[in-house]
């Protein structure tokens, strides 16, 4: 093979291989819907990793529970690690892991380093901490830090955990719709 051809043929491999993997942004806070924030971009993986999008089932028998991510088109797989806890608290998500495909029984496993939320209910939450501030709850996340506006009093006692929220945004206030507790305090 001359050299030219060998270039063009390098270049197009390279191409394709690119292309072979799917290209997703980077890691962002939750956007509530409707907020009118579209700062968040989409996840994107670290070369090392391996990217699955689906939706989170928790299922088996509550002695052995068993959390897994249902791939459209795909066959479900097992997740685990530190953060399978949080996950399977998302049962019904649409959420975005990163992490490595691992052996283990029945189904395919993959054990996640990290993950984000992409809708719940069809609605992008927002992710963070409850916090208390002046007497009054607040939200923080890794970008900035809301007011909690007529939240219940079963949230506001959360004070610590790690936490979604579906709701209305003004400026730095949410008025909670919905909410759900990924971890304790």
């Amino acid at each position: 093979m001359n050299p030219a051809r060998f270039a063009a043929t390098l270049t197009l491999n390279l191409a394709g291989l690119a292309c072979s993997r799917p290209h997703v942004g980077t890691p962002a806070d939750s956007v509530v819907a409707g907020a009118g924030d579209s700062t968040s971009a989409s996840p994107r993986a670290a070369p090392s990793e391996t990217v699955l999008t689906g939706k989170v089932a928790a299922v088996g028998l509550a002695m052995s529970p068993v959390t897994s991510l249902q791939v459209e088109g795909a066959r479900s797989t097992t997740l685990v690690g530190p953060l399978e806890p949080e996950l399977r608290r998302l049962g019904g998500a649409t959420v975005w892991v990163a992490g490595d495909p691992v052996t283990g029984p029945p189904n395919a496993t993959f054990s996640v380093t990290r993950y984000e939320i992409l809708a719940i209910d069809g609605a992008k939450p927002l992710v963070g901490r409850v916090m208390t501030r002046d007497g009054a709850p607040w939200l923080a996340t890794d970008r900035d830090t809301v007011k909690l506006a007529k939240a219940p009093g079963e949230l506001v006692a959360k004070t610590g955990a790690k936490v979604w929220i579906i709701g209305r945004r003004t400026g730095a206030e949410l008025v909670t719709q919905t909410y759900g507790v990924i971890r304790e305090p």
